[in-house]
């Protein structure tokens, strides 16, 4: 996005109050990254919520990912993948990468210590899973998802128990 001038801020902001997804999804982004006013990822979570809602898959992608980390919002599991899954359903590419990364890894619980995230990691994985999502998404245009298939793939392969 190129730098929004305080006209160009006003007119957003005028837009998303009227329920424009894709206005909402926008200005989530520039707060979030201070474009035309201070950053503050706090409101950009909340306007990216708005557009999720609406059923934007970009911003559910977004809002996802903003949960896996716990960016702008408290990081939670179920939220993350409540919205990853609601954007993939809708061949979000992206999305569906992000479902896959996070079935390969895990979970990374933040708000535990090092031992504890390890084995909830452990807990949250699933190469069937990160498989099945990396398939989808390379078949809609994400390329890295190939790479990450066939990494899970050669595991397979090697005989590393997969769940």
């Amino acid at each position: 996005m190129e730098k929004l001038t305080a006209v160009g801020f006003a007119q957003l902001w005028k837009e998303a109050e009227q329920g424009n997804a894709q206005a909402q999804f926008m200005l989530a982004g520039a707060l979030y990254n201070g474009n035309g006013r201070q950053r503050d990822p706090i409101e950009g979570a909340q306007w990216l919520l708005r557009a999720a809602e609406q059923g934007y898959a970009p911003a559910q992608c977004d809002l996802g990912a903003m949960y896996l980390k716990g960016a702008g919002v408290k990081q939670d599991y179920d939220e993350a993948m409540k919205w990853l899954k609601k954007a993939a359903e809708q061949n979000d590419a992206l999305a569906q990468h992000s479902l896959g990364s996070v079935y390969a890894k895990g979970f990374r619980d933040k708000s535990v210590g090092f031992f504890d995230r390890v084995f909830v990691a452990g807990l949250t994985r699933d190469y069937v899973e990160a498989y099945k999502w990396f398939t989808l998404a390379a078949k809609n245009g994400y390329s890295q998802s190939l790479r990450d298939r066939a990494f899970i793939a050669k595991m397979w392969m090697k005989g590393y128990e997969i769940e």
